[in-house]
């Protein structure tokens, strides 16, 4: 029997894949809890709402990054370069020392609010070089004594 032009030729047979059978003996996992059975609720067994999802992650924005101090982003950002111009010269400098001086030349220029800031800061840099050691500034005594100090080390 010949068809038409629609006729088409036998396909071969289509092999269907089977899913792998567990080992005779093997324990059998205990089939989910359907919708319809009750599901309890506690320690270890979330609602069923809250569960993680198939195939989606439990924390889609992953770990936030570490969060910077006030104090270090002050820092950077005092650390920044700017350019300024005094007279007819163009200069480079951090923000931090471009500060100093805009307080420095306004406390000249009579302005208050700048010499109330400039006098408690000069209190803390001055209390910051004298916490500092010297060593550049030895009395002769102790020059001698630092002097004997390395002779005898010298001798052994």
């Amino acid at each position: 029997m010949v068809s038409g032009p629609t006729a088409k030729p036998p396909s071969p047979a289509v092999r269907r894949r089977e899913r792998p059978q567990p080992p005779i003996g093997a324990p059998v996992p205990a089939p989910s809890p359907t919708p319809e059975e009750p599901y309890e609720v506690g320690y270890g067994k979330p609602p069923r709402h809250a569960q993680f999802q198939p195939g989606k992650s439990g924390n889609p924005k992953g770990r936030p990054r570490e969060s910077k101090s006030p104090f270090t982003l002050l820092r950077e950002e005092l650390q920044q370069k700017v350019t300024l111009r005094e007279g007819d010269k163009v200069t480079t400098v951090t923000k931090q020392k471009a500060i100093m001086k805009r307080i420095v030349n306004d406390t000249l220029s009579g302005k208050v609010s700048p010499t109330r800031l400039l006098f408690p800061l000069l209190q803390v840099f001055e209390a910051q070089d004298a916490s500092a050691p010297d060593d550049r500034n030895l009395s002769r005594s102790d020059e001698e004594l630092l002097r004997n100090l390395l002779k005898g080390f010298a001798d052994e």
